[in-house]
């Protein structure tokens, strides 16, 4: 009786054909021995896995490991170097000629093993090959590598055969370290597929935003193994960097004469001791950063270092007392440090310098910045300090044209003209006594000339978005506590439902305690 069965049948994934299983005689290497020192040297940590789980995931696998079958029936790869006596099936020699089906030893005749090598056994011997083992130069300087970056679907298959035979072959390990990236996903956190349409093209992007924006926008908030969906507002906001860093640029040149010699910086305000150290302390940061492949955080700590610290901060504390020593100090540091991240706009920054002359940012040496003295600027960070809140009310109240009074206070005098230009106040008077609304986040008596009538509408208001603000947690709480929402809703959505819950409950945590300051 014969009858139909439905079961899978493998096929090729380029012509479609059906493929037909048959036993062959097959070449295979013990895994055990190979195995077991790579396990030794992974769980001594000699080598640094980014992130160090993958480093436990690889010893879980190499621990299970079997026997490893090398040879391939296909037309492409590396020839075996395996060749068969004619005359005797069980005599079988190793010689390099591989690139003659049959040669002639001592009078027999032997055919070469018309397999391959399986991919990933030739790519396994590629750091220490691609150097010329074991007498080159290069392997003598190079091995073993400082980094192996690779993606984490060939952890297995290459990661771990390279460390295998990489002691086997040289006795040392064949990285100092392997860095896994994440994959950038779609915008829905999907994988992106031509089929489905959800690939993201990016030369428009770069047409709109140019490279250096969609680099610094991908490297946001990304980390070693973890997939994250494209983010176009990422690179919106790199583009905005690269936008600030020019107008930076085209501030500082145009402070500066045309014969203008680069010198070191020479301090002389508080904001000039505070920007350098601001320098020398962003120079730790990435530096460390970046030696520990912590690519993200160093981009945000270049943000943060060109956009608060030198654009709002020092530049607008400058404008009234420029120091050029300083400013070019600070623009050509920022330059340097920005550079990995933003290569095309650096570049053309530092080529329009008229005190670079010829020479390339791209070779220049990664800086050493000069330390300011920390007395000055701790006072220029406690200004900081009272400059901020003074803005935060005056923005909070929506009010303009405010006086800032204080008894006596020796520190707001001699700064009177700083405070007054980054705050925009009407003026800064000095009394015996007065009422308005105190600053409390500093220890100067000072307080700003609001009156009361003022803060308490603003507090009206701030109740009504109180109330606002509970219904709307309310509401998204019960959505999340909808089973069937959860369960069956798009993950994507449910996520975006917990953002918008947590991003909630963080507005009413800020207003009450507006709430409670203006009270």
């Amino acid at each position: 009786k014969i009858e139909d069965h439905e079961h899978r049948v493998g096929h090729c994934y380029k012509c479609k054909t059906v493929i037909q299983p048959l036993v062959r005689d097959q070449w295979f290497v013990d895994m055990q021995p190979l195995a077991k020192r790579a396990i030794t040297a992974l769980e001594k940590k000699e080598i640094t896995f980014y992130p160090d789980a993958k480093r436990t995931q690889l010893i879980t696998y190499l621990k299970g490991l079997r026997d490893w079958n090398i040879s391939r029936q296909i037309a492409w790869g590396i020839p075996i170097p395996a060749f068969q006596n004619v005359d005797d099936a069980d005599d079988w020699i190793f010689d390099t000629r591989v690139d003659q089906e049959v040669i002639t030893v001592n009078g027999k005749t032997y055919h070469r093993d018309p397999d391959v090598f399986d991919t990933w056994f030739s790519s396994s011997s590629w750091p220490y090959a691609t150097l010329d083992y074991p007498d080159g130069e290069d392997f003598n300087k190079f091995y073993p590598l400082s980094l192996m970056e690779t993606g984490g679907e060939i952890l297995n298959p290459w990661v771990s055969r390279m460390i295998m035979l990489g002691l086997y072959v040289t006795d040392k390990i064949p990285f100092e370290a392997v860095y896994i990236h994440g994959y950038v996903m779609a915008e829905d956190g999907s994988k992106m597929s031509k089929s489905v349409g959800n690939v993201v093209n990016p030369m428009p992007v770069i047409e709109e935003y140019g490279s250096d924006a969609l680099r610094m926008g991908i490297i946001a908030n990304r980390a070693p193994a973890v997939n994250r969906g494209y983010d176009r507002a990422k690179v919106e906001g790199a583009r905005n960097f690269c936008n600030k860093l020019w107008n930076v640029a085209r501030f500082i040149e145009a402070a500066t004469p045309d014969d203008y010699q680069f010198e070191k910086p020479h301090p002389k305000t508080p904001a000039d001791h505070w920007m350098l150290n601001k320098l020398q302390q962003s120079t730790e940061v990435i530096t460390a950063h970046i030696e520990a492949y912590r690519f993200a955080e160093a981009y945000d700590e270049a943000y943060r270092l060109l956009w608060d610290d030198l654009a709002d901060w020092y530049i607008e504390a400058s404008k009234g007392e420029q120091n050029l020593s300083v400013l070019t100090y600070a623009l050509d540091t920022v330059l340097r440090l920005t550079h990995p991240f933003a290569p095309f706009v650096t570049e053309t920054v530092w080529q329009t310098l008229g005190w670079t002359g010829d020479s390339v940012l791209a070779t220049t040496a990664w800086p050493s910045p000069e330390k300011g003295d920390d007395k000055p600027a701790r006072v220029f960070s406690e200004l900081q300090t009272v400059i901020s809140e003074i803005r935060a009310i005056m923005t909070a109240l929506k009010v303009r044209n405010v006086t800032l009074y204080h008894t006596n206070d020796a520190f707001i005098t001699e700064h009177a003209a700083l405070i007054k230009r980054l705050c925009r106040l009407k003026a800064i008077t000095e009394v015996e006594d007065g009422q308005g609304i105190r600053l409390t986040e500093s220890k100067h008596n000072c307080w700003l000339g609001i009156d009361r009538e003022t803060a308490q509408h603003y507090v009206t208001e701030l109740a009504d978005k109180k109330t606002t603000q509970e219904q709307r947690i309310k509401q998204l709480k019960g959505r999340l506590s909808n089973k069937s929402y959860v369960d069956n809703a798009p993950k994507q959505l449910v996520e975006e439902t917990k953002a918008q819950l947590k991003e909630a409950e963080e507005q009413l945590s800020q207003i009450n305690q507006e709430i409670s300051r203006y009270s």
